[in-house]
């Protein structure tokens, strides 16, 4: 049985036994001086990683499973990977995620066919995003829509907790706007220049035939692919997350209605830590245990690896989506705009809707 091991930030060793079935790591026993749910979270990430995925992959998937807080080697994700790495001999094939660039450029080949409508950047408020989110998926013409947020903001998702997820608080004290989103998944902090936010609207039958983890890395192997040409190292985690060694990258949501499909993600461009942390109740206690918790995950925003202004970043990955599967530049038309502010009247902006989970 293969072996792994390396230190954590007091010397003490983590070991990772496991084996190669069908090419995917499998049996994996994971013994650490972790709390046993850290030890839980490494062994379900690292069952049924692919054999041959490289160590750059492998170390985000680790720092992915180890939860804010636990006190870890900052070199610890990446030592461990090459560990496995060097246990399982072999060799490697870039993949986004589980799936290669070509089995996604099969998967995805359908999407060319759309009428893709791209829209860029236009600032609105919280809850102005979220109510065009939900015009546009109504609507169903396959869209890229790229976000700009005129407010510093907390996002919930769908089924969240109020009273769990923030700190009302400290947000009435930084001017921090909470909004609750048409789609699930955990709470999220944005701001205008910290960071990028996109959604996709495309049909059901574009993601024919995947798994729900399967659609979030369909949906979003483009923007990993582009990240990667501007010399980041971010690999697609599942469920839901772009990561590093360092941590997460960026995190998506879902909403299956009408027979289409709602897809968004967030970003990291600037994000300073401290500053989320002071609005989410990531790692502190929560007073009610109740609704969809967000995972507690350390966060590695896109300046700590490239120094791309906010806005070519932007401008490369809308480029490079557009060559892969066309689409036209368009902007919201006044119907469309009028429509979102009517919704944030009568629901995104009601006390009724954002505390529905209180």
């Amino acid at each position: 049985m293969p072996h792994a091991e390396a230190a954590v930030a007091d010397g003490r060793i983590v070991t990772v036994d496991f084996d190669v079935l069908h090419g995917r790591l499998a049996v994996v026993r994971v013994v650490g001086p972790f709390a046993d749910t850290a030890q839980a979270g490494l062994t379900q990430t690292l069952s049924s990683c692919p054999a041959d995925l490289e160590a750059t992959a492998l170390a985000a998937r680790i720092r992915a499973a180890i939860p804010f807080g636990v006190d870890v080697s900052a070199v610890l994700p990446r030592s461990l990977a090459d560990a496995i790495r060097r246990a399982i001999g072999g060799g490697t094939s870039p993949r986004v995620g589980n799936f290669t660039p070509g089995e996604v450029d099969a998967l995805t080949a359908g999407w060319k066919a759309y009428r893709w409508r791209i829209l860029p950047e236009r600032p609105f408020s919280a809850a102005m995003n979220v109510a065009v989110d939900e015009v546009l998926s109504d609507r169903g013409q396959p869209c890229l829509r790229f976000w700009k947020w005129t407010e510093s903001a907390v996002i919930l998702g769908r089924c969240q907790s109020v009273q769990s997820e923030v700190n009302r608080d400290a947000m009435r004290d930084g001017g921090v706007s909470l909004v609750r989103r048409l789609t699930g998944g955990g709470a999220m902090f944005v701001q205008s220049h910290g960071t990028i936010t996109y959604s996709l609207v495309l049909p059901e039958e574009a993601v024919a035939g995947l798994t729900i983890r399967q659609s979030y890395e369909a949906c979003d192997a483009w923007v990993v692919r582009g990240l990667r040409d501007l010399g980041v190292d971010a690999h697609y985690v599942p469920v839901n997350d772009i990561a590093c060694a360092e941590g997460k990258i960026g995190g998506a949501a879902q909403a299956r209605r009408r027979g289409g499909v709602l897809h968004h993600t967030t970003i990291a461009y600037d994000l300073k830590a401290d500053e989320m942390t002071q609005f989410l109740r990531i790692g502190h206690e929560k007073p009610n245990a109740s609704g969809v918790a967000s995972a507690a995950k350390v966060v590695s925003p896109l300046t700590a690896q490239i120094g791309h202004p906010r806005e070519t970043i932007v401008g490369h990955v809308l480029r490079l989506f557009q060559g892969f599967y066309g689409g036209t530049i368009s902007a919201l038309s006044p119907a469309e705009v009028s429509e979102a502010e009517e919704l944030v009247h009568t629901k995104y902006g009601q006390p009724g809707w954002t505390n529905e989970f209180a």
